[in-house]
Formats: structure tokens, C-alpha cells, sequence
């Protein structure tokens, strides 16, 4: 399999895992409500991104480092780890909160401050639930790739290690 492949395979399984779980969740947290505002959802909805990044590197940083542990992918498609890529810890549960922090500044926060912009509308449950999956996938897209990419910083620091001993 290529890189290309793996990452788009990665980034639509994930988006769409993700989406299931969030649908459901949703569902399950507004059960029973016939109406729904913005204000009353946006925490949640703005949490999405925040989940995302924390899970995605949690649940999908060890299957990325397997995947490419026998260096034949990053090799044939010239890969190389971005310089910022290799600041990022290599702990998993540190790595995680510090993406998480990230989505947090950079997708959460904006995403709260846009969403009041759209009113206080009401939305119905399926509304609701169609939102959250939209953002989910959105951000999904967008994150999974970027996780996958920081973890070639991970391989790039094991080889090294191997050729050191």
C-alpha cells in the first residue's frame, strides 16, 4: 500500500468511525428533546475537535507507528518528518493532551466563537445530530492526517536509534 492510499484510508475510516460514535452520542445525550438552540449545544459541538485530536493520536498513533515501522512506505514515497512534527512528545498520553490542546486553541475555540454568530435558532434533534456529523468529518479530515503525519517524526527517531546501536 502507498502512503497516499494508507492516509486517505486512515482519514476516511476514522471520519467515518468517528461520525458513527458521534451520531450516536448525540442522539443518546438530546434523547427525548423536540427542540434544540445553538447556545445550547455549542459546548458540545465545539468540544468535537478536542476529542477528535485526543483519541486520534491515543487510538491511532500505535497502529500508524506499525504500519510504517518496516520504513518501505516512508522510503518509497520520500517522506520526511516536518521540523515541527519532531517537537512534539513522544509519550502518547503527553502527546495526546498536547494535540489536544492545539485543537483546542485552533479549531475549538474558533468554533465557539463562530457558532453564536449563527443565531440562537432553534434545531431539531436530527438537525442536531446532522451538525455534529459534519463537523466531525470536517475535522476529522483534517486532524487524522496531520496526526499520521507527526508520527513519521516517530519512526525517523527509531531508525536513528537502530543505526546508533
Amino acid at each position: 500500500m502507498t502512503w497516499k492510499t494508507y492516509l486517505i484510508a486512515q482519514a476516511a475510516g476514522v471520519a467515518a468511525f468517528n461520525t458513527l460514535c458521534n451520531a450516536a452520542y448525540t442522539a443518546w445525550l438530546w434523547r427525548g428533546e423536540t427542540e434544540l438552540t445553538l447556545d445550547r449545544i455549542g459546548a458540545d459541538l465545539a468540544m468535537t475537535p478536542i476529542w477528535i485530536g485526543l483519541l486520534s493520536v491515543l487510538l491511532g498513533t500505535p497502529f500508524i507507528r506499525k504500519a510504517l515501522a518496516d520504513g518501505r512506505m516512508i522510503r518509497e514515497a520520500r517522506l520526511r518528518p516536518h521540523p515541527l512534527a519532531t517537537r512534539l512528545p513522544r509519550h502518547l498520553a503527553v502527546r495526546a493532551v498536547a494535540v489536544a490542546a492545539l485543537c483546542a486553541i485552533l479549531l475549538a475555540l474558533p468554533l465557539m466563537v463562530a457558532l453564536p454568530m449563527l443565531g440562537d435558532g432553534l434545531l431539531s434533534p436530527e438537525a442536531a445530530i446532522g451538525s455534529k456529523a459534519i463537523i466531525t468529518v470536517a475535522f476529522s479530515l483534517v486532524i487524522v492526517p496531520l496526526v499520521a503525519y507527526a508520527t513519521l517524526a516517530d519512526v525517523a527517531v527509531a531508525e536513528g536509534a537502530r543505526a546508533a546501536l
